[in-house]
């Protein structure tokens, strides 16, 4: 597993509200994306969009967010975001009632 954090500044007209808007509008795109496990769409009170995604592999990630998914992000929020890739060493599941290890 890798889990990316995408990170982006949002324009001034994009506020709280508004964000919701369009990650509400484009969250469908995501249902049945290859190997993406989960995926956070978030708003920091700084004006900052981030994307918060956990991936069966770094293969599947890099191949969703070249090309068209870059410019899509582009397009709506005039920025490039920043990917940064990590990998989850410990993932505490409280909902399943599990800690579970990297192999």
């Amino acid at each position: 597993m890798i889990t990316a954090i995408v990170q982006f500044d949002l324009p001034d007209n994009i506020d709280r509200k508004k964000a919701s808007e369009i990650f509400n509008s484009i969250a469908p795109l995501y249902r049945k994306m290859d190997g993406l496990i989960h995926k956070y769409f978030c708003f920091s009170d700084e004006g900052k969009g981030a994307g918060i995604y956990l991936w069966e592999s770094r293969e599947c990630a890099e191949k969703i967010y070249a090309g068209v998914w870059k410019e899509r992000i582009e397009e709506l929020y005039g920025v490039s975001p920043e990917i940064q890739f990590y990998e989850p060493l410990v993932v505490v599941d409280n909902e399943a009632g599990q800690i579970r290890r990297a192999a």
